[in-house]
């Protein structure tokens, strides 16, 4: 005899021993008439007067308090009963063999969410319950003979109906002849309709030429707790009418976590608004918090200070955006020629063709924080840190060879940093694009930066040598400079001296740059030494 279902083993159990079943609970949670003196009184109060009445009749032995797990509603927390009710239900447990040889062929990121799609699949004890006890929902198209109780199915032609509302489209039932019905008043689980939805986007059922192009699906973007649902369902579903997976990769996400460690949720009290986010800081900085947070399908930890960090980076990138266009005239265009680069615009170009190869790989395997670090650490650091500071007394001449190559590079790195960071910061990408697009060539003038093709890295632009060499410098002019602010100097102030130690190998190609090292750094005399024992560089200066 079964009273109620603790969980699902007592579920298995009564199924598999055929135990009856005197259910003692309403759908509004009391107990009804089966229940005796019971009867009218919650669950709650039951449990407690139950104890009571055992007291009195000295039944009770011994009182303990016990830690165990209780199912609850993950919206207010109430335990949850099982209810013994008649449900309809989708024959999956058939399809497990199938649903796992599909699931193997499907590219999964990242790949251990794989192995919990397979797993949910053999931990399933009953077929898929279908049907819900509510009242919005998308109908189930049944009717029941009152007579003999005949299952009366809508057929396609019938479709969309509302047995609740509606009678079949029959005179009378097809096995006694009676002309009286009553409609399901069950409705379908939602997952029911967002099980279908990889073959609707494609243009299922009313436009076959689009579905043929278009199904399955190339990526099945959701969150990690729902493997077990949409992704599962859209597996049977898919299998069951067309005979093959319903999506060719799936892109798994984790869950925000709030600063508690926690996952984010009002009940918690650590929710974080995506509102105030945004007013506070901007879209495209919460969109870097996002992409950088943390691995593909990891959960991702909200800080604001992340969020911060993305602003200052956006904050940098349009401050130096507003250097190169004061620095451009309103009559200077992107042209198809040769330009004469010196080294450090060839160590920036080769760093940037290097920076469009890591990002696109990085995207197309959808490890959008390395991207983005990746983007961030170019523009701040390679390009405005260093490649910006140390073109400025180029960029003081108006005309020339070299002040022409300069400023290209400026633009032609400009542009392609924002089409690499379109995706992920998409407003303040559009609005630069929009103030240099006048300048590019008229093959690159689309009327969006998010219109634009993907870039390619240019080979040919991509030289280790002057890479190399350029590191090189750059590191000179980075520690005379540091040296400078440890003794609070101005990095204008005019140095009298500065000793460069570097190896044997490194002084020819150092010696062919000083005079650019000079004018960056404000020093009158660069001696070059042989470095000794250190391996790293070593510069002292001379006030």
């Amino acid at each position: 005899m079964i009273c109620t279902y603790g969980d699902k083993t007592d579920v298995k159990w009564q199924k598999r021993h055929s135990l009856p079943q005197i259910i003692v609970i309403t759908e509004d949670g009391k107990m009804n008439e089966n229940a005796g003196k019971y009867v009218g009184l919650s669950i709650h109060e039951c449990k407690k007067a139950i104890i009571e009445d055992l007291e009195k009749e000295e039944l009770i032995v011994k009182k303990e308090v016990l830690k165990q797990s209780v199912g609850t509603c993950w919206r207010c927390h109430t335990p949850v009963e099982i209810l013994s009710k008649h449900q309809w239900f989708m024959k999956t447990r058939e399809m497990t063999d199938e649903v796992i040889k599909w699931t193997e062929k499907v590219r999964w990121v990242p790949a251990f969410a794989k192995k919990r799609m397979i797993d949910w699949a053999l931990s399933l004890d009953w077929d898929w319950v279908i049907s819900r006890q509510r009242i919005f929902a998308t109908p189930i198209p049944v009717w029941y003979c009152i007579k003999c109780g005949e299952t009366i199915v809508a057929k396609k032609e019938w479709l969309p109906v509302d047995p609740r509302f509606e009678k079949p489209k029959i005179s009378s039932c097809p096995k006694c002849g009676s002309n009286k019905f009553i409609g399901e008043t069950d409705v379908m689980d939602t997952w029911m309709d967002s099980s279908i939805t990889c073959a609707v986007h494609a243009g299922w059922p009313n436009n076959p030429k689009t579905f043929k192009k278009l199904f399955p699906a190339d990526l099945q973007p959701n969150g990690l707790d729902i493997i077990r649902t949409w992704d599962y369902y859209l597996m049977v579903k898919h299998l069951a009418l067309f005979g093959i997976a319903p999506y060719k990769t799936v892109l798994i996400n984790g869950m925000v976590r709030g600063s508690d460690g926690r996952m984010m949720h009002k009940s918690y009290g650590n929710y974080v608004e995506a509102n105030a986010v945004i007013e506070k800081y901007g879209a495209d900085a919460l969109r870097q918090w996002a992409a950088s947070g943390g691995s593909t399908g990891y959960d991702i930890p909200f800080r604001w200070s992340d969020v911060e960090y993305g602003k200052r980076f956006l904050t940098k990138l349009w401050n130096a955006s507003r250097f190169i266009l004061m620095n451009l005239s309103d009559n200077f265009k992107m042209e198809n020629k040769i330009y004469k680069f010196e080294t450090l615009d060839k160590w920036l170009l080769t760093k940037l063709e290097k920076l469009t190869e890591e990002v696109t790989e990085a995207l197309e395997n959808f490890q959008f924080n390395i991207a983005i670090e990746a983007i961030r650490n170019f523009t701040w650091h390679s390009f405005c840190d260093h490649y910006l500071e140390a073109v400025k007394p180029r960029l003081r001449a108006s005309k020339g060879d070299s002040s022409e190559a300069v400023r290209y590079v400026l633009l032609y790195a400009l542009y392609r940093i924002i089409q690499l960071l379109a995706p992920i910061c998409p407003h303040i990408t559009e609005s630069i694009y929009q103030l240099i697009k006048p300048m590019l060539p008229m093959s690159n003038e689309e009327k969006s930066i998010h219109l634009t093709k993907w870039p390619t890295s240019n080979k040919s632009l991509i030289s280790p040598e002057d890479e190399k060499i350029g590191e090189l410098i750059i590191k000179v002019i980075a520690l005379i400079r540091k040296l400078k602010a440890e003794r609070k100097t101005s990095l204008k102030t005019q140095l009298k001296k500065a000793i460069v130690y570097v190896k044997e190998e490194d002084k020819e190609a150092l010696n062919k740059h000083l005079d650019l090292i000079s004018q960056v750094c404000f020093v009158n005399t660069i001696e070059i030494k042989p470095l000794k024992d250190e391996s790293e560089i070593k510069v002292e200066i001379i006030i």
